[in-house]
């Protein structure tokens, strides 16, 4: 990646950044990050940096959201039987562990799916519709994560005398029943869309959960009383962080609690998956750290066996029975890995011989796994910086695959205007599935980079990296890591700040690994000892000039039983001439 990034160090009003550091008493460089990202009111910079759960909002205020609470408190006065079924992301699982775990909590007669990628398909298929019912008709159903764009199978269900409630966060591409019980801000649209959108699924149950424990509560149900509501967070921050939902407004306040609540978690199966991920209960946990070590392994089933396995290790009190299950989940990411490895190789080579001159890159072949090709897309579109479709062989006509979109562009939005070429897709911005004909690959493959080259007349997606401060090597310590937190989560809408680092010299050679020596190891010195660090991706432009400079987010990590600063370094470019920079403060 060495040259291809532009570095521009961030600007800005250094008054209203000043303002900030006095009547907030932080590190210049926290208020300087504040000020860039729109906090420039103190007191709600303030409400940022120390987020409570008593800011979340009314949760009735989500159109429909009140008239699904109703139903459910209906259906547990009754004691309907209820069918939930939820997508076999993480979203997707811990929305379904969620609410059939409320539901239990009221002695529901309730039963869950989970659809079978390979032979169901995505989303509320009619075979994973037909599985269901083959088990007793429901009176109630419960579509998670999928179901906003399924209004022929909704008809079924409705025409089997059972009420379909969805709850999802993919954008409608067809109108929306008026009389359907669907909490979508994507879907409905109204008032509440712009500033509820931005919530996953997860996000959505607990929201649901929350509005029908009020209703309990208010009856003076004490089963509603002894829920314990915060007790859930682990499972929204992960399904928050999993999907790339901005990390801001009421996301920012559930996964920063939901993360406190991952340091000790009372939740049996939560436990079993971070000691799998050799992260010790206790530890204070990042977004990051759920998005590399946690994560893959709950998606991992859905990917490549059966996705009902991770959520009966959320719902399983049996502890045993909880490691098993986190157990197997490992070894079914490492295998995960291994397939998708072999397919990022030969789908980089294609890539690289064919889409140098092109704006898209849309990759088609038979014979690659369909559990994986969403990862690979991701992979490619951060290596090549493009919006990338990868598609795989379903059945004997069609494709189905994965869309991944670089920030400033709007997948959807070119999607939608491909559909003449699409069978079932649906996502958001950043990322969507995609369906078919094998006969259309390769006009959506033209329609597709035509559409994406117009909005780059338009849009701005530069390859300019964001250089938050410049920094000396003896500027790097624990100490300005910690003032950092303070901003997390980071994440998709509060990204991890990158640091430009001046001549820096490496203590030791940078040792190289992965397949076909891909990364590369490194180590200089900071102020409080060796910082060591990780380059993803770059071992192709070693070797490094001595000294360098380089662009790296930096983190606290463990090494040899010792805490230490970790670096991931973005880029790097050989020693420019200018001044050095100033001392960072880091105390208040």
């Amino acid at each position: 990646m060495c040259g291809q990034l532009r570095w521009k160090e961030l600007q800005v009003n250094e008054g209203e950044s000043e303002k900030l550091r006095q009547f907030l008493r932080v590190p210049r460089i926290s208020a300087k990050l504040l000020a860039a990202r729109g906090h420039l009111d103190p007191r709600a910079a303030r409400f940022f940096l120390e987020p409570h759960l008593r800011h979340l909002e009314d949760p009735f205020k989500i159109f429909f959201l009140r008239k699904i609470a109703e139903r459910l408190v209906e259906a547990l006065e009754r004691r309907e039987s209820i069918a939930v079924v939820g997508d076999y992301d993480v979203d997707g699982i811990t929305s379904t562990a969620l609410m059939v775990g409320v539901l239990r909590h009221f002695d529901a007669p309730v039963r869950y799916y989970i659809p079978r990628r390979f032979d169901e398909g995505y989303g509320l298929s009619q075979h994973v519709l037909e599985r269901v019912f083959a088990d007793g008709r429901p009176d109630l159903f419960i579509a998670l994560d999928c179901a906003t764009n399924s209004s022929e199978q909704l008809q079924w269900i409705r025409d089997r005398g059972t009420t379909p409630v969805v709850i999802d966060h993919h954008r409608a591409t067809r109108p929306i029943d008026g009389d359907l019980l669907l909490v979508n801000p994507n879907g409905h649209g109204g008032t509440d869309a712009i500033q509820h959108g931005i919530f996953c699924t997860g996000g959505l149950v607990f929201k649901c959960i929350h509005g029908l424990l009020k209703l309990l509560r208010a009856s003076g149900n004490e089963a509603a009383t002894a829920y314990d509501l915060k007790a859930q967070l682990d499972l929204v921050a992960l399904a928050t962080v999993a999907d790339v939902v901005p990390l801001v407004g009421e996301n920012r306040i559930l996964v920063k609690h939901g993360l406190r609540e991952l340091q000790n978690p009372r939740r049996i199966g939560t436990r079993a998956i971070i000691e799998q991920g050799q992260m010790e209960p206790g530890c204070q946990f990042s977004a990051t750290d759920l998005s590399y070590r946690i994560c893959p392994r709950i998606n991992a089933s859905g990917r490549i066996a059966d996705a009902t396995l991770p959520v009966e290790m959320f719902l399983t009190e049996d502890r045993e029975r909880a490691e098993t299950i986190a157990a197997q989940l490992t070894e079914m990411n490492t295998e995960r890995q291994r397939i998708e490895s072999e397919i990022t190789e030969e789908a980089s080579r294609m890539v690289e011989a064919n889409y140098a001159d092109r704006n898209s890159i849309v990759l088609f072949n038979d014979k690659w796994h369909t559990g994986v090709i969403g990862i690979v897309a991701g992979k490619l579109m951060q290596r090549y910086r493009k919006p990338c479709v990868v598609l795989s062989k379903e059945e004997e006509h069609m494709a189905k695959g994965s869309g991944r979109c670089v920030c400033g562009l709007n997948l959807v939005d070119l999607l939608s205007k491909c559909s003449q070429y699409l069978g079932p897709w649906g996502g958001h911005p950043l990322a969507a599935g995609v369906g078919m004909p094998i006969s259309n690959v390769d006009r959506f493959r033209e329609a597709f980079e035509v559409h994406v080259s117009e909005a780059l007349k338009i849009i701005d997606v530069a390859n300019d990296l964001e250089i938050a401060e410049w920094l000396n090597p003896e500027d790097i310590s624990q100490s300005l890591v910690r003032q950092l937190r303070k901003l997390e989560p980071f994440g998709y809408g509060n990204p991890q700040p990158t640091f430009g680092i001046r001549n820096v010299r490496f203590l030791i050679p940078p040792r190289i690994f992965g397949g076909r020596s891909q990364h590369f190891n490194f180590t200089f010195r900071g102020s409080d000892g060796p910082v060591w660090g990780v380059a993803w991706g770059l071992a192709k432009d070693l070797p490094l000039p001595q000294p360098c400079d380089i662009a790296a987010r930096l983190s606290v990590s463990f090494r040899d039983g010792c805490r230490h600063v970790r670096a991931e370094m973005i880029d790097f470019r050989p020693r420019r001439t200018e001044e050095t920079a100033q001392p960072v403060e880091v105390s208040k």
